[in-house]
């Protein structure tokens, strides 16, 4: 969802950005292959029926060939269509912006017919499964342990569904237990492999005292609740954007 969300809608800017154009988007993620997005506009632009036709964003060259059935209701038509992650092109992170996207849809049944038009992110409403399917911490274990720090690995799990990988430029991270910092990272350089599950593993120098103190010997010798706070760099050919991170996941003994 990470990069369905950095291309479509999901990054919900809140900056002023305003409308044009008569159409209008929503997205309701379906799962991990794919996701429903919904046009809506006024009643007389498209007859029920039948649809078929070609999408771009962000004035890219490369269009994706989009079908349903266009349906009124209340003076506006509806157009659900059914979006594969996979068939995203990579050619259009190129002209990515973090609080706007411009669109062109044209029609290649019936009448020909163009709409273009900007509408920002944070009018698109996004619906559907839980984030948690394609971004997880799955574990903190402590991998080395001394009187004065430990050190430990956070296993993240990110599912990139794209058919194209993309590189993580850099990720800074906290470790909190029972609200307080514990521990913190960085790493750079990491590949989001496209169309799979990834386990990232994102090394974390802990303060022993501060852990001690939290969340007491629970934490050293059995379990104890942690969350991991930061962010992530996604580098897309458009340029860097920044992916929040706020996951919750337990801090375990293990060697």
């Amino acid at each position: 969802m990470l990069l369905l969300s950095a291309l479509l809608a999901a990054v919900l800017v809140p900056v002023p950005a305003s409308s044009s154009g008569v159409l209008r988007f929503s997205i309701e993620v379906a799962g991990v292959t794919d996701a429903r997005v919904t046009i809506t506009g006024p009643e007389a632009e498209l007859p029920e029926g039948p649809f078929r036709g070609f999408a771009s964003i962000n004035g890219s060259a490369t269009e994706l060939p989009i079908s349903g059935v266009v349906a009124h209701s209340e003076g506006k038509f509806r157009l659900p269509v059914t979006v594969r992650y996979t068939e995203l092109p990579e050619a259009w992170t190129e002209g990515f912006r973090t609080d706007t996207f411009t669109y062109r849809i044209r029609s290649a049944s019936g009448s020909p017919r163009e709409w273009t038009g900007t509408q920002p992110f944070r009018e698109v409403e996004v619906a559907g499964e839980s984030s948690d399917k394609f971004l997880a911490l799955q574990n903190v274990r402590l991998t080395d342990v001394s009187l004065l720090s430990s050190e430990a690995v956070g296993e993240l799990m990110l599912v990139n569904p794209l058919g194209f990988d993309v590189k993580i430029a850099e990720a800074t991270y906290v470790l909190l237990a029972e609200g307080e910092p514990v521990g913190e990272g960085s790493a750079h350089g990491l590949i989001l492999r496209g169309q799979r599950k990834n386990i990232l593993r994102l090394p974390i120098a802990i303060d022993h005292a501060s852990l001690l103190s939290a969340a007491g010997r629970a934490a050293v010798g059995g379990d104890a609740a942690v969350r991991l706070k930061g962010k992530l760099v996604l580098r897309l050919r458009g340029g860097d954007l920044a992916v929040p991170l706020d996951l919750s996941g337990h801090l375990s003994g293990g060697s």
